[in-house]
């Protein structure tokens, strides 16, 4: 199993998995590490002019982890990214994306 970390903090959209990537992630895990504001929280693919959101605006509670996996994550890596992005600058998240 590969795992893969990122730590985000502000609204600037994060690239998680890229369309040149050979690997298929089986599990993403996103963990609110802030200590008192939930962390609106988007999670989307492109195709560089077209945006489609797995969900989009999720309030994840402070100390709370959202796990995606399944088929939410079954998604042609030759033609889309995968991004995630904070709704405020404030927000911090933790990301663990397993392979």
């Amino acid at each position: 199993m590969i795992i893969k970390k990122d730590n985000i903090s502000g609204s600037t959209a994060v690239l998680l998995i890229d369309s040149t990537s050979t690997v298929n992630p089986t599990q993403i895990n996103l963990a609110n590490v802030h200590a008192t504001d939930d962390a609106a929280t988007d999670l989307y693919l492109t195709d560089g002019t077209n945006t489609y959101y797995i969900f989009k605006g999720v309030n994840i509670p402070a100390g709370s982890t959202m796990v995606v996996n399944g088929l939410e994550l079954d998604f042609d890596r030759e033609e889309y990214s995968l991004y995630v992005k904070l709704g405020a600058g404030g927000s911090t998240v933790d990301v663990i994306t397993r392979y």
